[in-house]
């Protein structure tokens, strides 16, 4: 999570204001209302226009993150992943990535398309979501 987190930030460094904000760590997240639907994510970018509506008095994001991040652990069943990117994906989050460290792949998510596969072999490119975003797979898992 840190390596990932970290390729993000650099590239947010270079983004021009107003910036959108990534979060980590099971960051709180309102995917819909009525019913509420929350969930907790290991790493999400928000744009600028949802970060400049969040309250400095709660941890929540109230709001469709662009980018979600999901790192697989040893428990998680294929029918979770699916639930879970299947959920973001219907809320409207345009750019979903599932990290296996097993087998250092990404799996890339967007709506309305067949995933994608990426090793460490290729590169993980956040376009058009987040313009200039590119890192070498091999590079997220040291």
């Amino acid at each position: 999570m840190a390596r990932v987190t970290q390729f993000l930030y650099n590239w947010l460094d270079q983004q021009p204001e107003p910036r959108g904000v990534i979060l980590c760590v099971e960051a709180g997240c309102r995917l819909r209302r009525e019913p509420d639907t929350t969930v907790g994510i290991d790493v999400v970018y928000i744009s600028a226009e949802l970060a400049a509506r969040e309250s400095k008095e709660t941890s929540l994001i109230d709001g469709v993150p662009v980018l979600v991040l999901e790192i697989l652990s040893p428990d998680d069943t294929q029918e979770q992943v699916d639930e879970k990117t299947d959920g973001y994906l219907q809320a409207g989050v345009a750019l979903v990535w599932v990290i296996d460290p097993h087998d250092r792949t990404v799996t890339i998510y967007r709506p309305g398309q067949e995933p994608d596969l990426v090793n460490i072999h290729q590169e993980l490119s956040g376009e058009p979501h987040l313009p200039g975003f590119h890192v070498e797979v091999a590079q997220l898992f040291g």
